[in-house]
C-alpha cells in the first residue's frame, strides 16, 4: 500500500543515505548494462554466423530424387514365382541426375509459398580451370544472373567495373580469392574442362567479394547455357535454389513442398545440424551468465536495503510508535527498493546503448581492402523494456525481505533498547 506518507519517508531515507543509494543505483545499472550488452553481443554473434552460413547458400534446394537400380526380381510386378533368372550383377557407371522438365516447375515455385523471394535454375558440378600452366578444380555454377542474383548477391560485390546481371556467354565470374591465386583481371582469357573432357573458352567479365568463403574460393559463375554445354545436360538443369524471406521457416517450407513436388526438397538446417547445436550452446551460456547478473543485482540490493534496516532501527521503531502499521513500514522499503531499481535502469539503459555504439564504430580492413565492422549489432526496443521490467522486477522481489523484517520490528524493545 503506497500512500503519501509511505513515499514521503522513502524519498527521506534515500536522500540522507546517498552513499547507499547510489551504491545500489550502480549495481542495478551494471546489471541492466550486462543485460543489454551481453544479449545484443551474442544474439549479433549468432546472426553473423547465420549470415556467414547461409548467404552463400540456398536456403532451400530442390534436387532430383536418387534413382537407384533395382533387379527384376525385386520387383513384385516381374517377379513370377518359380521363374529362373541367369545373369551376372555388374556395377554400371551412374549418369548424372537431372531436371529435364524444370521449365514447366518454374511457374509453380515462383508462386509456391509466400516465403519464397527467389527460385533460381542452377546446373552444378566439377571442371578444370586452366589459365597457362597452371590449373585448379573448380565448383562451376550455371545459373540465370539475374534470378541468381536474388539468392546471393553477386551484382553490389563486384570489385571494381566487372558485371554479372549483364552476363553474355562466353563470360565467367568469380571469387576475388580464385582470382588472386591464378592473377587474374577483368578480360583475361581462361579455359573450363568439364568432366567429358568438354573445352570452353571463357573472358573474365567479373570478379567479386561477398565475405563467404564457399563462394569467394574455388566457385566459378557462368551462363545457365554455358553451364549446360560444360557438363553435358542438354537442355536439363541440376537443381533449384530457393531464397527465403525468412531462413528460420526453411524446414517448415521444405516439408510442404516436398509433399508437393516429385523432387527431394532440402533445407539449409539439414545440411547444417552442428550450427543449431553451437548456437543453442550460445544461447543457454548467454542465458546463464544473464541469470547471475540478476541474481547478484538482486542480492546487492537485498543487503543494502539489509544494512538500511539494521540501522535505523531506531527510526523504524519511532515511526510505529507514531501509528504506523507493519504494512506501511514495509511499504516504505519495498518503495526505496522500486525507486532505486527504476533509475539504475535509466542509467544503465544509457551506458550499455554507448558501450554498444561505441563497439559498432570499430571497423578493420577485409582481404579486398573493404573496411567491414567487427561487430554485427542492432539495439532492440523490446531487449531495453525487458531488462528494465527485470531490473524493477529483481528489485521489488529483493526489497521484500528487508521490507519483512522493517515491519516486525517490536518499537516497545527498540524504545528499551535506546
Amino acid at each position: 500500500m503506497i500512500t503519501y506518507f509511505t513515499r514521503t519517508v522513502a524519498v527521506r531515507h534515500l536522500r540522507y543515505s546517498v552513499g547507499q543509494s547510489l551504491l545500489t543505483i550502480g549495481v542495478v545499472a551494471i546489471s541492466v548494462l550486462l543485460i543489454v550488452y551481453l544479449y545484443t553481443i551474442i544474439s549479433g554473434t549468432q546472426t553473423k554466423i547465420v549470415s556467414n552460413t547461409t548467404g552463400a547458400l540456398p536456403h532451400i534446394t530442390i534436387e532430383p530424387p536418387e534413382r537407384t537400380p533395382v533387379a527384376a526380381w525385386d520387383i513384385p510386378a516381374l517377379a513370377e514365382p518359380k521363374t529362373l533368372y541367369i545373369g551376372e550383377v555388374v556395377n554400371l557407371p551412374r549418369a548424372q541426375e537431372k531436371i529435364e522438365d524444370w521449365k514447366l516447375w518454374m511457374p509453380y515455385l515462383d508462386r509456391a509459398d509466400p516465403q519464397i523471394a527467389a527460385v533460381s535454375p542452377i546446373v552444378s558440378g566439377q571442371a578444370f580451370l586452366f589459365r597457362g600452366s597452371r590449373q585448379q578444380s573448380v565448383r562451376v555454377l550455371g545459373v540465370m544472373p539475374e534470378r541468381h542474383n536474388g539468392i546471393v548477391e553477386i551484382e553490389n560485390n563486384l570489385v571494381g567495373d566487372g558485371r554479372f546481371l549483364r552476363m553474355n556467354s562466353g563470360d565467367m565470374v568469380l571469387g576475388w580469392k580464385l582470382a588472386n591465386d591464378f592473377g587474374l583481371k577483368l578480360r583475361d582469357k581462361v579455359r573450363l574442362v568439364g568432366p567429358g573432357n568438354i573445352t570452353i573458352n571463357f573472358t573474365v567479365a567479373g570478379i567479386y567479394y561477398t565475405g563467404f568463403g564457399q563462394v569467394d574460393d574455388g566457385q566459378v559463375l557462368i551462363t545457365l547455357r554455358d553451364g549446360q554445354s560444360l557438363l553435358e545436360l542438354g537442355g536439363s538443369i541440376s537443381s533449384f535454389g530457393l531464397k527465403l524471406r525468412n531462413l528460420y521457416v526453411a524446414d517448415d517450407v521444405a516439408r510442404r513442398q516436398a509433399t508437393r513436388l516429385p523432387f527431394k526438397v532440402r533445407s539449409w538446417v539439414e545440411d547444417n545440424p552442428n550450427l543449431f547445436r553451437t548456437l543453442a550452446s550460445q544461447s543457454q551460456t548467454r542465458d546463464l551468465i544473464l541469470l547471475m547478473s540478476t541474481i547478484a543485482s538482486g542480492f546487492g540490493i537485498a543487503s543494502i536495503l539489509v544494512m538500511v534496516v539494521t540501522s535505523k532501527y531506531r527510526e523504524i521503531g519511532i515511526l510505529k510508535a507514531m501509528g504506523a502499521t507493519p504494512r506501511e513500514v514495509q511499504s516504505i522499503f519495498v518503495l526505496e527498493g522500486l525507486i532505486l531499481a527504476v533509475i539504475g535502469c535509466f542509467v544503465g539503459i544509457p551506458l550499455g546503448i554507448g558501450l554498444l555504439r561505441l563497439l559498432s564504430n570499430i571497423r578493420s580492413m577485409g582481404p579486398d581492402g573493404r573496411i567491414e565492422a567487427v561487430f554485427t549489432i542492432q539495439i532492440e526496443p523490446g531487449l531495453l523494456v525487458g531488462a528494465c521490467v527485470v531490473a524493477i522486477v529483481t528489485g521489488a522481489i529483493a526489497s521484500y525481505f528487508p521490507a519483512r523484517r522493517a515491519g516486525q520490528v517490536d518499537p516497545m524493545q527498540v524504545i528499551r533498547g535506546s
